[in-house]
C-alpha cells in the first residue's frame, strides 16, 4: 500500500527481491500501469525506486457512513473505541456511529484479550470486506492487516465505581461527556423485551442492553454502567452492566391524555390512557387502539399469557410502559409512533363494551341494505324490461286480432250484403222481368198490361226502399247514434203511412257521441221491421207507437201497438218472436215483448251504451 496527499491506492507485482527490502514508512516511486482490481482500483508496477524514510501521513478518522461503504478501501485510517470483544484475528469495537467487527489475519487471541473494555485508537490501512460473487460490502465489519493499538484508556477495575448520575444529568452540560465514556445510573426496572430493559428513576426513564445476559426482573431496583446514546426518545445505555440492589412495587403510572401521546419524554415510563380497542391479533398479543384520533399498539410480553378476547369498541385502560419510536428527546422531536408494553393481561381494564350499533355493524347494514336494493332496482328492471317486451308482444297480438276481426266483420258485411241483394234485388228484379216480358207477337189485353205495369212500378218501389236500407247499413257517415235514431224514425213514418196506419213518433232532441257499427244497425233495423210487420200482419193494429229513450247505459226502443194481441204462454215458440230475440242476442241487447189476447203488443228492444262514450 502507497499512499501520496490525496489518498492510498494497492500497488501488486511489486519485484520479490525489492520487497524484501521495502520497510513501512517508506518513500517509494512507482511506475507500473492501472487495473480496475477485483473490488477498487490499483497499479500493477513494473518499477519500483525506494528514495528513502518517509513520514506516515495523518491518518483518516472515518465517519460511521465511511467506514461500512466500502469507500476508504485501501487508505491508512484510525478507528477510536471501545473494545467491547475479542476473539481470534478479530476485535468488535463500540463506535460513536455503532458497532464494528475489524478482522486481524496473523493476530493471535491472547494478544488482543488485553484490550477488552479499553478505549483504543486502531490505525492501519482499512480494506473493506465484501463478498466475491457479488461484490457487495459486508456491512458492519472491515479487514486492517498488521494495526497499531494504542490504549487511550484502560478498561476500568471496578465499573461501579464511577460516580452515580441522575437519567435527567445525562442531557446537562458536562465537558468530558461523551458516547464512549461510561456513565453510572440507578433506578427500577418496569419492563424487558428482547433483551432490552426499560428503567426509571422515578421521574425520567432510561433504556439500557446489557452485555452479557442478566437475570433481572420488572421491578428489580438496579444500578446501571454504561455507554450512553443520546439520539431517540429516551437515552440507552449500550454495552452496559447491571447489577440488582433490591425490589420494590412498581411506581404509579403517569396518566396521558389524546393531546400528548407522541411526546418523547414519556418514553420508558409508566403510563396509563384511555383508548377505544379497534383489533386484536390472532395470536391475542397484541392490540390496536385508539385514543383521540390516533393509533398505537399495546404489545403483551409476558410468556403464554394472553390478552382475554374482547368485543372490538371496547373502552379500554391501558397501563404499561411507553416506547417511542423515531423521536428524539434532546432536540424536542415528537415521537412517529410508540407502543405501549404490557407487562400482564391484568394491565387492561375494560371501562365499557361498545353499543350494539357499531360503526361496522352500521356499514355492514347499509350495505346490505344497498346490495338488496341493488337487487330490486336490477329485478326491476329486468321486470319492466320483461313487461315491455309481453306489452309488445300483446300489443302485436292484439293488432293481429284486430285486423282478423276487422276482416272477418269485413267478409261477414260482405256476404251479408250479397245475400241481401241477390234475395231482395234479385228476386224482384226477376220478377219484373218476368211481368214485363211476353210471347212474341202476344199482345195483351189494356186491363192486363195496365196491371202489370203497378206491379212492376210497385216492385220497383219496393227494390228502391231495400237498396236504400242496404246502403245505410254500410255507409260509415251514418253510424252514429243520432243517425239511427233518426233513420228508423222515419223509415217507421213512411212504413205506417204506407199502409194507412196511425203512427206515434217520440225521439230525444240531443244524442250522445255514440257510434253505431253496420251490424248492429242491420240487425236492429231488422228487428224493428219485424216488429212492425207482426204488428200490422198479425195484429191487425190500426195505431202503433215508435218510442226512443236513452239512459246511463243503454238505449231502450219501444213498439206499441193497438192490435189484438196474443197469448205469450201459447206462442212463445213462434218463429217471429225467436228471430226478434236472436237478433238483439247477436248485438248483446234484449227483446222483452209483452202481450195478451185484445190488449195489444209492446215490443222492447234495448241496445248496451259504452256509459265512457257517453
Amino acid at each position: 500500500m502507497i499512499q501520496d496527499s490525496t489518498r492510498g491506492i494497492f500497488v501488486d507485482r511489486i519485484d520479490p527481491i525489492i520487497s524484501e527490502l521495502l520497510h513501512i514508512g517508506d518513500l517509494l516511486e512507482i511506475e507500473g500501469v492501472t487495473d480496475p482490481g477485483a473490488f477498487a482500483p490499483c497499479v500493477l508496477a513494473r518499477k519500483t525506486i525506494r528514495l528513502g524514510m518517509g513520514t506516515l501521513p495523518q491518518p483518516i478518522r472515518p465517519t460511521w457512513d465511511q467506514l461500512i461503504n466500502g469507500s476508504l478501501d485501501t487508505q491508512y485510517v484510525e478507528i477510536h473505541g471501545i473494545v467491547t470483544s475479542a476473539s481470534e484475528a478479530s476485535l468488535t469495537l463500540l463506535t460513536h456511529g455503532g458497532k464494528i467487527n475489524i478482522l486481524l489475519p496473523g493476530t493471535m487471541l491472547d494478544a488482543l484479550k488485553p484490550y477488552i473494555d479499553s478505549l483504543v485508537r486502531v490505525r492501519a490501512c482499512l480494506f473493506a470486506s465484501w463478498d466475491a460473487p457479488t461484490h457487495q460490502v459486508r456491512v458492519g465489519e472491515v479487514r486492517m492487516f498488521s494495526p497499531s493499538i494504542v490504549i487511550d484508556e484502560p478498561a476500568p477495575l471496578d465499573a461501579f465505581a464511577l460516580p452515580l448520575k441522575r437519567v435527567s444529568e445525562l442531557l446537562l452540560f458536562d465537558l468530558q461527556a461523551s458516547a464512549l465514556r461510561r456513565v453510572k445510573v440507578s433506578g427500577q426496572i418496569v419492563h424487558k423485551q428482547d433483551g432490552e430493559y426499560f428503567m426509571t428513576d422515578g421521574v425520567n426513564g432510561l433504556r439500557f442492553i446489557p452485555k452479557d445476559p442478566a437475570d433481572l426482573s420488572v421491578g428489580d431496583l438496579v444500578e446501571v454502567v454504561g455507554f450512553p446514546s443520546l439520539p431517540g426518545p429516551s437515552t440507552v445505555l449500550r454495552e452496559a452492566h447491571a447489577r440488582k440492589t433490591g425490589a420494590a412495587a412498581l411506581p404509579p403510572a403517569k396518566s396521558l391524555t389524546a393531546e400528548d401521546l407522541f411526546q418523547a419524554r414519556h418514553d420508558a415510563l409508566r403510563v396509563r390512557l384511555e383508548a377505544v380497542l379497534l383489533n386484536l391479533s390472532a395470536d391475542r398479543q397484541t392490540l390496536e387502539a385508539q385514543a383521540g384520533l390516533r393509533r398505537f399498539e399495546a404489545r403483551l410480553n409476558a410468556g403464554n399469557a394472553q390478552i382475554k378476547q374482547l368485543p372490538l369498541g371496547s373502552r379500554l385502560e391501558l397501563t404499561g410502559v411507553y416506547a417511542g419510536r423515531g423521536g428524539n428527546r434532546t432536540t424536542g422531536t415528537e415521537n412517529d409512533s410508540f407502543e405501549l408494553l404490557l407487562n400482564a393481561p391484568t394491565d387492561i381494564r375494560v371501562l365499557t363494551l361498545p353499543p350494539f350499533w357499531t360503526l361496522r355493524r352500521l356499514l355492514v347494514l347499509v350495505g346490505a341494505l344497498l346490495a338488496v336494493l341493488a337487487a330490486a332496482l336490477v329485478w326491476i328492471r329486468l321486470l319492466h324490461r320483461t313487461v315491455q317486451e309481453r306489452t309488445a308482444q300483446l300489443q302485436y297480438e292484439v293488432r293481429e286480432r284486430e285486423h282478423a276481426e276487422y276482416l272477418r266483420v269485413r267478409a261477414h258485411e260482405r256476404t251479408r250484403i250479397a245475400r241481401d241483394l241477390h234475395d231482395d234485388l234479385g228476386s224482384s228484379l226477376t220478377e219484373i222481368a218476368m211481368l214485363a216480358s211476353a210471347a212474341p207477337g202476344l199482345e195483351l189485353p189494356p186491363e192486363e198490361a195496365s196491371e202489370r205495369l203497378l206491379t212492376i212500378a210497385g216492385k220497383s218501389r219496393t227494390m228502391v226502399h231495400a237498396l236504400d236500407e242496404i246502403v245505410w247499413a254500410v255507409d260509415p257517415q251514418r253510424d252514429t247514434l243520432a243517425s239511427v235514431a233518426r233513420y228508423l224514425a222515419s223509415y217507421v213514418e213512411e212504413y205506417l203511412s204506407g199502409l194507412n196506419v196511425a203512427c206515434r213518433v217520440q225521439i230525444p232532441n240531443s244524442f250522445p257521441e255514440q257510434m253505431v257499427p253496420g251490424e248492429v244497425r242491420h240487425h236492429l233495423f231488422l228487428a224493428i221491421k219485424e216488429a212492425l210487420n207482426n204488428g200490422v200482419r198479425h195484429g191487425a193494429a190500426t195505431e202503433i207507437e215508435f218510442r226512443v229513450r236513452l239512459f246511463d247505459n243503454r238505449m231502450d226502443i219501444s213498439i206499441t201497438d193497438n192490435g189484438s194481441g196474443f197469448d205469450l204462454s201459447e206462442r212463445r215458440d213462434g218463429y217471429g218472436l225467436f228471430n226478434l230475440r236472436n237478433r238483439l242476442e247477436h248485438v248483446s241487447g234484449r227483446c222483452e215483448i209483452n202481450s195478451s189476447p185484445g190488449a195489444g203488443t209492446s215490443v222492447c228492444l234495448q241496445l248496451p251504451l259504452p256509459v265512457n262514450e257517453r
